[in-house]
């Protein structure tokens, strides 16, 4: 008879892919923050009620909770696949989360995590991605980043730990990078400047990096997964004392931490195959890793985070993925396995912000959008006329492209209306002015921009009718612009795809099997978001070796 080792506590059904969660702690109180393909940012209370979400312009790829301000109550950090790597700020007596940093990079943003890398007192931001960067900003009102690496592959992984080196008597507060092409490096701040401490190649896609000492013995470790199904246990010089095969599934998220109230701290994989497994060690200043229990879902874990319990300090797995669903479990064992007396090799100070850098900081946050049609909303805000709109979201960061993608589905949604105000001009550059311009009342009051969903008739044309004809105008007169093509079908885009591999067994370029996707009446940049959906949900996959090209997953 198998004994179950773990007991589900809740589950909550998502509106799409979960790609991240976290913990964002507030006082007492705890919130889920996840998000995913949706585009889409939540925050969810106790009771799990969704008490917020934030539009973001891409999936919401990765997420990292950290309090900035020394006030009590984590800020949330947040990279997208669109390039936007973002801050927000939780206001409890609204409990709704306001951006308060926004950095627009090219390519999507893998991952993120926050700390006193830089050792000033304050937390540094730090994110990487498909631009093959990792940028480092030393606070949240920083326009540039302080520090840039340059990779040869996607950065996929950060984090940062205190590390033990041989030659040193004080541990270092080491940056670790994992890349596309499984490189791995230790960073620190030697004399207010980055050191490469080392450098190692796994030849193998790390997927993500947690520290933590999981040998009993005091000091911590490094631990990856890797994309060659193996998690791997590397000690501070990046030598490797362990190597843990996950078998059926490539590891594709970590967490390191004591679930079964031992002192020891377990290792937490989530697997492409969708298993979670528990790995633990019972013995003091020993490798032998083995696994404790398992479990499995029906696809792909994206992310990990763990939820101390309410009633009890039970720590609780929080996980989701490609299943859409975000689950809550705790293991059976807590409080009945007996204490391990590890010693305590590593001192980790804490990081003391002063009041007055608290305050400093604070006056100095200005609060920023999450997505392009709060950008849209809050230029038309304040400067009232939409001349030069197109070059003031550029500026952001924003194509061309996408700018007149975004105005396109708002002509068609009809979805922007003013309340009380009317405007003299709405006359776009290089138009004539009319001989006699319609008299208007000027309200006392700024403009205020309020978003509702709803039809308009086209009887009468009001001041939201107008801004809907000029957004037309806008998309007519670019040399850009271009019809939107309807598919040739009802099946979905994915069935499309499926059935497309399906009878050419396989393709040997991306370009020819977007191009070939297009043709079937869909839109160019759709199509490669869904192509990369369906490889990271393993259904499709990518061979380098012979024969080399795209096909669908065996």
């Amino acid at each position: 008879m198998i004994r179950k080792r773990y007991q589900l506590n809740w589950m909550f059904e998502c509106p799409e892919a979960v790609l991240t969660c976290s913990i964002l702690r507030c006082h007492n109180n705890n919130y889920l923050v996840f998000g995913g393909h949706d585009k889409t940012l939540y925050l969810m209370d106790e009771k799990m009620n969704i008490v917020d979400d934030r539009a973001f312009d891409g999936w919401c790829r990765c997420s990292y909770a950290i309090d900035l301000d020394g006030d009590g109550i984590d800020e949330i950090l947040v990279g997208a696949g669109d390039g936007s790597f973002m801050v927000l700020k939780l206001n409890i007596e609204k409990q709704k989360l306001v951006g308060i940093m926004r950095y627009r990079s090219t390519g999507k943003v893998n991952c993120c995590i926050a700390g006193d890398f830089t050792r000033n007192s304050k937390a540094d931001l730090i994110f990487g991605g498909e631009d093959k960067t990792l940028k480092i900003f030393d606070s949240v009102s920083s326009k540039e980043p302080k520090f840039v690496f340059y990779y040869d592959s996607w950065v996929t992984a950060c984090t940062l730990g205190y590390l033990k080196l041989p030659d040193n008597k004080i541990p270092i507060y080491g940056l670790l990078v994992g890349t596309k092409n499984g490189s791995v490096q230790l960073i620190q701040i030697q004399e207010g400047s980055p050191d490469i401490i080392w450098q190692k190649d796994f030849h193998s896609q790390i997927n993500d990096i947690k520290v933590g000492d999981v040998t009993n013995d005091g000091f911590n470790e490094i631990i990856l997964c890797t994309d060659d199904s193996n998690i791997k246990v590397l000690n501070s010089e990046g030598e490797l004392l362990k190597e843990i095969p996950t078998d059926e599934g490539r590891p594709l998220s970590l967490l390191i931490e004591d679930i079964d109230g031992d002192n020891a701290k377990e290792i937490i994989a989530g697997c492409a195959d969708g298993s979670l497994k528990i790995f633990h060690n019972p013995s003091l200043n020993s490798k032998e890793i083995e696994l404790k229990w398992k479990t499995k879902v029906s696809t792909s874990i994206q992310d990990i985070c763990y939820l101390m319990g309410t009633e009890q300090d039970v720590k609780h797995i929080v996980f989701g993925g490609y299943d859409r669903a975000i689950r809550n479990l705790t293991d059976f064992e807590w409080g009945k396995k007996p204490i391990l007396e590890i010693p305590q090799q590593i001192q980790i100070p804490e990081v003391q912000i002063s009041e007055e850098k608290k305050i400093e900081e604070e006056f100095k946050i200005e609060k920023v959008p999450t997505n392009i049609r709060e950008y849209i909303f809050k230029i038309l805000k304040d400067v009232g006329f939409l001349q030069d709109l197109i070059k003031e979201l550029m500026k952001l960061g924003y194509t061309r492209s996408e700018i007149l993608e975004e105005f396109e589905i708002m002509r068609t949604q009809k979805m922007i209306t003013y309340e009380k105000v009317t405007y003299p001009v709405w006359s776009l550059p290089g138009e004539e002015k009319p001989e006699k311009a319609e008299e208007v009342e000027i309200p006392a009051e700024e403009p205020k921009v309020v978003v509702k969903p709803m039809v308009i008739e086209e009887v009468t044309k009001s001041d939201k009718e107008r801004l809907v004809d000029a957004l037309d105008l806008y998309s007519e007169e670019s040399e850009e612009a271009v019809p939107t093509a309807k598919p040739t079908s009802d099946k979905s885009l994915n069935n499309v795809i499926i059935d497309y591999l399906k009878q050419n067994k396989l393709v040997t370029t991306k370009n020819k099997f977007v191009e070939d996707i297009v043709k079937k009446g869909f839109k160019k940049n759709i199509v490669e978001k869904e192509i990369e959906s369906l490889k990271e949900q393993g259904i499709i996959t990518y061979s380098r070796g012979k024969p080399r090209g795209w096909s669908l997953a065996k």
